[in-house]
Order: structure tokens, then sequence, then C-alpha cells
């Protein structure tokens, strides 16, 4: 009960809409479940359990995302329904990144690995300074998208 009204709570607190509500509440459930189960998702295969969950996360954040149910619902259906000879913009670009973040942010260190133990060596910083530095470039290269809560 004290989860669920903590994230019900932090639904309310990044915003006064009912879908931040939801997306709170979804969270907690995802959470409850998690702890009802874990002793069954726990000893699945850990790629499994990480692609999971970032599935389920990014679920929840389209009611973050949506000033209202009616956006919310047809962004989900637009997720979940294929059309044919839809394009997106530089794919064979987005790919290629696309797969070496998820790699990187699945496989690299975390916050907890770097603590005290991790040590900066020249190739790692040369190789995260020149990927943050392709990043920025794609980010600018496109239209303008304001900051998140400024929209609010």
């Amino acid at each position: 009960r004290k989860l669920m009204i903590t994230v019900l709570l932090g639904g309310l607190w990044n915003g006064a809409n009912w879908t931040f509500v939801i997306w709170g509440a979804y969270h907690g459930l995802l959470l409850a479940v998690y702890r009802h189960f874990s002793a069954h998702w726990d000893p699945l295969p850990r790629g499994f359990r990480q692609a999971a969950t970032f599935f389920a996360v990014v679920i929840g954040w389209v009611f973050f995302r949506s000033k209202d149910f009616t956006v919310a619902f047809g962004m989900l259906s637009r997720m979940f329904t294929p059309v044919a000879g839809a394009e997106l913009p530089k794919l064979a670009l987005f790919i290629p990144l696309l797969l070496t973040a998820g790699t990187w942010a699945m496989a690299g260190p975390n916050a907890f690995d770097m603590h005290e133990q991790f040590q900066w060596r020249w190739r790692r910083a040369l190789v995260l300074a020149t990927a943050f530095g392709a990043c920025l470039s794609i980010m600018s290269s496109g239209a303008a998208s304001p900051f998140l809560y400024f929209q609010f």
C-alpha cells in the first residue's frame, strides 16, 4: 500500500493531470507484480528481463507524455499497429546507433560499478566523448524540441 501511495503521489508531483496519476499507478503496479512474482522472474535470462522491463516502462511513459487519454490510447494504438510503407528518416544511421546505445546501457558499467572501483582509461574516455559528440550532432540536426517540463 505504501508503495502504491508513493508512486501515485509521484505521478501527481510530475503534473496535475490524470495521465500522470495513471503513469504513477502503472509503475506501482509493475513494482507490485515484480514483488509478487520475483521468485519466478529473477531466474529468467538477464537479457530477457532487461528487454521486458524496458518494454513495460516505455508503455508507461506514453501516459506521462500524453496530454490526455485520447492521445495516450492513440499513441499506444500506433505503437502496436503495423503500417505498410512507413519509413523512418535516417534509418540506416539510427539502427546502429540505437543498438550501440542499447548494448552500452545494458552491458556497460552503472553507477554502482563506477563508484570507487571504476578507473578512467583514455580509450574508454575517447569512445564516450566520441559517442557523446555524435549524439549531440544528431540531436542538433533536427527540429527544435522544447524541454518537456516547459510544456506544462
